[in-house]
């Protein structure tokens, strides 16, 4: 059960990155093959592009994948590089609580007017939200990472 919750969202990003690769395939060989283009593969390409991305940058965060200025960090010394990815990680977090706030918004306004997809016609409140999971996720891995190098003196 630990393996699965340490890597959800690499789990969901291989199936969704699956998936949207057998859509995008499958959008190819009708348009180009058959010379019938299916009109919703395109559209949900995007949608799963969407929570491939927020997901992802999950993933990115939990591996301390994302860009940094780490010339400069490296130049301190060891006590505050500590604290710089101690900063660093609080304004992460910050951030990500602002991204699942509007994130939140955004989707509570699409369930209110009930707006749907061009093609598919679905809920487009179903694209949304991956903003607020995806922030959701970076902010449980950011806060991960800050109790760990908390308890570790500096090594996540």
């Amino acid at each position: 059960m630990k393996q699965l919750f340490d890597n959800l969202e690499d789990y969901l990003c291989v199936c969704l990155l699956t998936v949207m690769s057998l859509v995008v395939l499958l959008q190819v060989l009708s348009r180009f093959v058959l010379n019938m283009p299916l009109r919703w593969t395109e559209e949900f390409a995007i949608f799963l592009l969407a929570w491939v991305s927020f997901l992802g940058a999950s993933v990115g965060m939990k591996r301390w994948a994302h860009i940094g200025v780490e010339a400069f960090v490296l130049l301190l010394p060891q006590k505050l590089q500590h604290l710089a990815k101690l900063l660093s990680l609080v304004f992460c977090g910050i951030f990500f609580v602002i991204m699942l706030y509007f994130g939140i918004e955004i989707v509570l306004k699409q369930l209110a007017t009930g707006q749907v997809s061009a093609a598919m016609r679905i809920p487009m409140y179903y694209a949304y939200l991956s903003v607020p999971v995806g922030a959701a996720f970076m902010l449980l891995r950011t806060t991960q990472l800050f109790i760990t190098l908390t308890r570790k003196g500096g090594q996540a």
